[in-house]
């Protein structure tokens, strides 16, 4: 039974009124039986899973943990812990959003956590679980990770996505308010018709916004649609793990924001996470408490707002961490097979700086001239310093910055990773590399105050220890650079993958004397981004309605497909594939369907037999040969499909299931009937 039969398991008893969430209170404070999240996956190894899940009532639970020949591995009572620090505040509960009934989006005042810590678990072995909560059941599968062996021991080809910046709230549900501003192109397609302006029926239906001194049209889908698609999409492919490079919500202080995170990952729209593993970052809005006190410092002396961001997230997710106990989930490792990923906390470089200190003394040019002058930075964040966030009580705030103590941890996770022969990929919020706003630094002569550029002090460790791939947020591009300071052809692929479901901004515009904008072009090494290299086509349909038609950036994520070697001369090979989520709009600009398309920027990094990556260019030596024709294909997917369509048709014979308005299901049961 692999993921896919999971879900549509699960899928099928929330259709059939096995599995609830509780019901949306008006007012907080009316507790419901059920799961107020569904079980969601933390801590995957090849031994190890963690269960978590959230009640409101706090009623000890029943567990159970099977393995695909029958053994049980847990089968017992769950009790919950009460997180008293969740509750909606005084503001939350009296939060207005236009669009939406006040407080329909809010459950009640009551968070409880259950949790199973399952050790001594078989690798790469399927397992199936139930959890009955008040009475209502929930059941999924998970699948232990594969043994680390390296890169030339026995594995399979697996997918992870990766993605940034889902930022989710209640506000992003609403039509045309829900939905965000979408920076214009760089340029526009060979042929195209310009893009739709002022008293256009585009901006009739969707709204605009002012970006640069100019009106533009907004995006088409709301945060709350993208949301849905991406994850949707991601679930069609399948993954091993799911990488969420920060910004998980926005404002991890701001509770709805997390009921919302929710919903879409273990909950009404979908429970991806209770299948797959997420492995995730801190970002900024990590550090942030939106409407109870932002970051906090600026207004009270204290970073009260950070401290209760972190203390949230770090409530929802549990890691395996660090060898700090008081840095909690921080940073952290991750095996899975040949690969090793590592996650770093980015939020706080030293000394804290503000980019006014540089007035005065600002340095003109692009990244090449800041580098020269070893002025990258220390600080990602000018909001809320390391002293005001100790003194608010979050004491698990760390220092990225050289010879810090996350520093000396990298560089052993780093030095263990590759004397293992493992693949590294390394994941931080703050993208070091970017063309966007973020993607400068404090001393630059176009400064900006939360900027990456600090972590390319870790550039010349990812280079020495072979790293494969570095993804981050924050600047919300779809960008690719590439950094190869030594000149030896193996560099390191950067992605900015911010594009979850928020914002689609382009890059940096600076203002000029004349008012006009133009790009800062601050990255030197970058080699792709969706602005600049996809551009717009835009044609007026049969019943002239003006229509994108292909190209223009979208939300998205990137698919990460990772396969042992097709050649002698190298041991395995990553596939890089930018997936965007493109908006099918009829003349009256309905939606009509959201297509899974891909950007013409797939890159393949070729893994030495060191789990290092190859030099760019590395040719296939010697293919390996081909299956001889007739020789029969694995049983799985047969196997698998037919399960799926019997259990299809069972529930439809039993109950008259209709399974077309079931969020994700529709895919799983068309996927069973090709199969």
């Amino acid at each position: 039974m692999n993921r896919k039969f999971a879900a549509l398991v699960s899928a099928v008893a929330i259709a059939c009124g096995t599995v609830t969430v509780p019901a949306l209170a008006q007012e907080a404070g009316q507790v419901t039986e059920g799961f107020r999240v569904t079980p969601y996956l933390m801590r995957p190894s090849a031994s190890t899973m963690t269960l978590n899940w959230f009640s409101e009532t706090g009623t000890p639970a029943a567990a159970t943990v099977t393995s695909a020949d029958g053994t049980v591995v847990f089968d017992g009572e769950v009790a919950g812990e009460a997180q008293p620090h969740l509750a909606y505040t005084e503001a939350e509960l009296n939060q207005e959003i236009a669009g939406l009934e006040k407080g329909s989006w809010l459950y009640s005042n009551s968070n409880v956590k259950h949790q199973v810590n399952l050790t001594g678990l078989e690798p790469d072995t399927e397992y199936t679980y139930a959890v009955t909560q008040d009475g209502v059941s929930y059941a999924d599968a998970f699948r232990t990770a594969p043994v680390s062996a390296g890169v030339t021991g026995d594995w399979e080809a697996f997918t992870v996505s990766a993605f940034s910046d889902s930022e989710t709230e209640p506000a992003g549900r609403p039509a045309v308010s829900g939905a965000r501003e979408w920076d214009a192109p760089t340029s526009l397609a060979e042929g195209s018709e310009d893009r739709p302006g002022e008293g256009s029926a585009w901006f009739e239906k969707f709204g605009s916004n002012t970006r640069y001194g100019e009106a533009q049209p907004r995006y088409p889908l709301t945060q709350d649609q993208a949301m849905k698609a991406n994850i949707a999409a991601i679930e069609e492919m399948d993954p091993a793990l799911m990488l969420i490079a920060g910004d998980l919500t926005q404002g991890s202080g701001y509770q709805p924001a997390w009921d919302e995170f929710w919903r879409y990952t273990a909950g009404e729209h979908s429970g991806i996470a209770g299948s797959v593993p997420m492995i995730t970052a801190l970002g900024n809005w990590e550090t942030y408490a939106a409407m109870n006190g932002g970051y906090g410092e600026s207004k009270q002396g204290l970073a009260t707002g950070a401290a209760k961001g972190r203390t949230a997230y770090q409530t929802y997710i549990d890691t395996f961490g660090s060898t700090n106990e008081q840095h909690q989930d921080s940073y952290h490792r991750v095996d899975h097979g040949p690969l090793t990923v590592i996650t770093m906390d980015s939020t706080n470089g030293q000394p804290d700086t503000l980019a006014a200190d540089y007035d005065g003394n600002r340095i003109e040019g692009n990244d090449l001239a800041l580098e020269a002058a070893d002025a990258i930075g220390t600080d990602t964040n000018q909001e809320y310093t390391q002293e005001g966030i100790h003194a608010a009580g979050a004491t698990d705030q760390p220092d990225f910055s050289e010879g810090s103590e996350q520093w000396n941890w990298v560089e052993s996770q780093l030095a263990d990773a590759r004397a293992a022969g493992q693949i590294i990929v390394v994941q931080f919020h703050h993208s070091a590399y970017s063309s966007g706003v973020h993607g400068t630094a404090h001393q630059s002569a176009t400064p900006d105050g939360q900027p990456g550029t600090p972590l390319r002090v870790y550039t010349p460790l990812f280079e020495k220890y072979g790293v494969a791939t570095v993804v981050s947020g924050h600047d919300e591009m779809f960008e690719r650079s590439f950094v190869d300071m030594d000149g030896d052809g193996a560099g390191v692929m950067h992605y900015d993958v911010g594009v979850a479901a928020d914002g689609l901004r382009g890059e940096y515009m600076v203002k000029n004397a004349d008012g006009s904008y133009s790009e800062a072009d601050f990255n030197t090494y970058s080699e792709w981004n969706a602005q600049q290299d996809s551009p717009e086509l835009w044609r007026t349909d049969a019943n002239g309605t003006l229509q994108l038609v292909d190209g223009g950036k979208h939300y998205g994520h990137l698919q990460m497909d990772f396969a042992p070697a097709t050649c002698e001369n190298y041991a395995a090979e990553i596939t890089l594939t930018p997936v965007h989520l493109f908006p099918v709009l009829d003349s009256d600009y309905n939606l009509v369907d959201i297509e899974r398309r891909t950007y013409d920027d797939v890159q393949t990094i070729r893994i030495n037999e060191d789990g290092s990556a190859a030099p760019r260019g590395t040719a296939c030596e010697a293919p390996t040969p081909a299956p001889s024709a007739g020789q029969p294909a694995s049983a799985e997917g047969s196997s698998t499909g037919g399960i799926l369509a019997v259990l299809l048709a069972l529930f439809t014979a039993v109950g008259g299931l209709a399974v077309q308005g079931l969020p994700g299901v529709q895919g799983l049961v068309n996927e069973a009937f090709r199969r």
